[in-house]
């Protein structure tokens, strides 16, 4: 009887260490799977959309444009500088960008929407963001061969004094502000 009831509380003492155990396991299998279909999801997200950046500008566009997409091809096609800015309310400034065609062909700036391609930037470094995000009409800039564009952007959130505007990673001097 002794035995029995021994052995019975060495089960009772065991058995939640064993629970414990299993449970640790599900929970860590669980948390690898789900770990891995996220990492596959993002890759699949990231390869997707530079496969179709790698197509916009190895494939010919329909007007015959040639697509910049990136620092190295902005400063090969275009030559970039802010004319103006001026402060339009508290912590808001709109930022004018003249853009010149050097190429005989047309020129097409893309992706302007994703967060990395268009930013102001202070004399601290810290980065304000446009006031509204582009939709997708505007997150294309064309530039008529051998000729020039201006455009216009509203910063939001703009702390300090504006000091570079980030273009696809080209940082560009921004002239001093005219009515501050």
């Amino acid at each position: 009887m002794k035995n029995s009831v021994l052995a019975l509380v060495l089960v009772m003492i065991a058995a939640p260490a064993v629970q414990a155990e299993e449970t640790a396991v599900v929970k860590d299998s669980v948390k690898s799977v789900v770990s891995g279909v996220i990492a596959s999801g993002k890759d699949a997200l990231s390869g997707l959309k530079d496969g179709v950046d790698d197509g916009r500008q190895s494939g010919s566009s329909i007007d015959g444009a040639i697509i910049v997409t990136d620092k190295d091809n902005l400063a090969k096609n275009v030559t970039a500088s802010v004319s103006a800015i001026e402060k339009v309310a508290a912590q808001e400034y709109k930022v004018t960008l003249s853009l010149r065609n050097k190429t005989d062909k047309i020129v097409r700036l893309s992706n302007l929407n994703e967060s990395k391609s268009l930013m102001l930037l202070d004399k601290e470094g810290f980065v304000s963001p446009l006031k509204t995000a582009l939709v997708p009409g505007d997150a294309d800039i064309t530039i008529p061969e051998n000729a020039a564009v201006r455009v216009r952007y509203v910063f939001a959130d703009v702390e300090d004094t504006p000091a570079m505007l980030r273009l696809y990673g080209l940082d560009i001097p921004v002239p001093a502000v005219a009515n501050q």
